[in-house]
């Protein structure tokens, strides 16, 4: 990703081994069951497009492993997890909790992660960036009235 704003934060996504087991586990199940698709009798145009169909599905968890990280710009927080894109205006970002806990909106592959609450929203986003210190460092600089809570 290319990005021409010398002022943007990247933070790559972290990943705990439940989750590593989890998403590669159930991929590999799926792709497992295309094979036998391919592998089992019948004309071959229908096992080819079953098959395809399997490993489409098959590839959706680390297309979202891959590919899920934040970014901050001069005013907005972004969130992006495959096909998901959440965007959130610096000014709007009210608290950030450090926690292994919470739920909502999951933009995390990690239970060690952070909690963001939006003013405006009963929703949360939760995220686990790599280095969750400068992930807030990050934000406590550019957010007005940020509380940062502790919980971990």
């Amino acid at each position: 990703m290319t990005i021409e704003n010398s002022d943007t934060e990247i933070f790559r996504s972290r990943r705990d081994m439940r989750s590593t087991i989890f998403v590669w586990g159930t991929s590999l199940l799926i792709w497992f069951f295309g094979y036998c698709i391919i592998a089992s009798s019948g004309p071959l145009g229908e096992r080819l497009f079953g098959a395809s169909i399997v490993f489409l599905i098959g590839s959706i968890a680390p297309w979202l492993w891959l590919t899920t990280g934040y970014w901050i710009t001069q005013g907005t927080l972004h969130l992006k997890s495959g096909m998901l894109h959440k965007e959130l205006k610096l000014s709007d970002i009210r608290e950030v909790t450090y926690t292994k806990q919470r739920g909502g909106c999951s933009f995390a592959f990690s239970r060690q992660g952070l909690y963001i609450e939006v003013e405006g929203s009963d929703r949360g986003y939760r995220v686990s960036p790599m280095d969750r210190s400068k992930f807030v460092e990050e934000l406590e600089k550019r957010c007005d009235n940020l509380k940062v809570i502790t919980e971990d």
